[in-house]
């Protein structure tokens, strides 16, 4: 079997000249042993060669979901050092090798907010963030995928480690049964599959975010997460450990012999659950799901924020319900009062809001609780209806802070009137000043 998906291109026992063909493949190559024991495919990035040994259908039918969906590509990055005969031959002045370096996706980034967790997380300085856009060093990146698995928006995807494939992955399996696990494992890892287990390859263990765990888990499905080399300089090992336990100490889980999570209950969860690829989104959906199993509280691993309003200084002016990029704010009503409320889940820590409160009075934390509901009542405060024509314009916090910064002296009639009845009061009082009228009744 030869076929080609788009830029997926599927070999079923190949020959020699197949296999020489599929390394100037530009995209990943999934080969299906069945009859051969075994294949040389040197010469190809390790991400972009998927090998099979009698795969179920199930299995197959995963994996070719999650590659037709990939839209990232390794690439080749010029490095120093003497090229090669054949490199000459072929046109090259200089050096190269193909790397896995991440690719960037403007719009869905949160750097012009704030948020610098890809440059925090980079072990070898190879991000920065210039001009509000990220920029990596492709010579000083390592294939780590930290930044990938710490970027709280997708905003930074690899070959491997994309949001888009993974969705596409869980989605599938709402169709394909049979796949009661998900291993995440790098490519050194070269064991087989067990039975009802996907191994999903990423760069290293690293890239493994606690978003795609949650994702998993919100199918009832154990995932495990491998690290072959316990002595890798990348540290996957630790990394792995620690998101592991972070999950057992916030939710009600189980851990099987080998340390996979497990649901571990009675109590299953529903397994058809459409994810959409926007990673907070799907985060939050996941997080919805798992909360009846949350033990209270929460693990900084796990990227939930807690937010502080200092209710003496808050004026209740609504930037950062405006302003917040994730609308982790909203405005509701109690009766006579406007209540600002929070949603923490939505919350990715960039600061925006703190940054442009104009009275310096949200103070955000990781957050140490778990947040068993949808959103939280932060401030409160009283309602001020117009004094001519009776509708809701303001509020008394926003009324008497503008009245300070002003210098407004007294209590003026014209502050508790809406815009459209002070244009009216403010003309009506200029034309009898003209007019040279005095002692007019009062409309307020």
């Amino acid at each position: 079997m030869v076929s080609e998906e788009g830029k997926l291109l599927i070999l079923e026992d190949p020959s020699d000249e197949e296999l020489n063909r599929a390394r100037e493949h530009n995209g990943p190559i999934i080969i299906v042993l069945r009859k051969l024991g075994s294949v040389n495919v040197q010469g190809k990035h390790p991400m972009n060669i998927y090998i099979l040994k009698s795969p179920s259908d199930e299995e197959l039918e995963a994996l070719k979901a999650q590659l037709m969906a990939r839209r990232t590509s390794t690439r080749e990055v010029a490095i120093e050092g003497p090229i090669s005969r054949r490199e000459l031959l072929i046109g090259r002045v200089v050096k190269v090798i193909e790397k896995n370096v991440p690719t960037y996706f403007e719009n869905a980034c949160s750097a012009r907010f704030g948020c610098n967790d890809c440059v925090n997380a980079c072990p070898t300085n190879a991000t920065s963030i210039v001009n509000n856009r990220v920029v990596i060093n492709e010579n000083a990146c390592i294939e780590c995928g930290l930044c990938v698995s710490k970027c709280p928006t997708g905003a930074l995807a690899m070959v491997g480690a994309d949001d888009n494939e993974y969705v596409a992955l869980l989605n599938k399996l709402n169709d394909v049964k049979g796949i009661k696990r998900i291993t995440f494992t790098c490519p050194l890892n070269t064991r087989e599959p067990r039975n009802g287990e996907y191994i999903y390859r990423v760069p290293c263990v690293d890239a493994v975010s606690p978003e795609w765990v949650t994702m998993a888990l919100a199918k009832s499905l154990e995932v495990s997460i491998e690290c072959p080399d316990q002595s890798c300089k990348l540290g996957g090992a630790d990394y792995a450990k620690g998101l592991i336990n972070a999950f057992m100490g916030s939710f009600k889980l189980g851990i099987t012999k080998d340390d996979a999570l497990s649901m571990a209950t009675d109590e299953t969860l529903s397994e058809r659950i459409i994810y959409m690829g926007i990673r907070r989104n799907d985060y939050v959906k996941a997080l919805v799901r798992l909360r009846p199993r949350s033990k209270g509280v929460t693990n900084e691993l796990l990227k939930i924020f807690s937010i502080h309003i200092d209710d003496v200084k808050c004026s209740f002016c609504g930037v950062c319900f405006a302003k917040c990029p994730e609308r982790a704010f909203d405005v509701g009503r109690d009766g006579n009062k406007t209540v600002l409320k929070f949603n923490s889940l939505k919350c990715i820590g960039c600061g925006h809001c703190a940054r442009l409160c104009p009275e310096k009075a949200i103070t955000i934390n990781r957050a140490r609780e778990f947040p068993m509901s949808d959103s939280t009542d932060v401030v409160y405060d009283e309602v001020v209806t117009c004094r001519m024509c009776g509708k809701p314009f303001d509020t008394r916090r926003h009324i008497m802070t503008m009245k300070i910064k002003l210098g407004i002296k007294g209590d003026p009639e014209w502050l508790y009137l809406c815009p459209d009845c002070r244009r009216y009061y403010t003309a009506k009082k200029m034309l009898e000043n003209a007019l040279g009228v005095k002692e007019v009744k009062s409309y307020v």
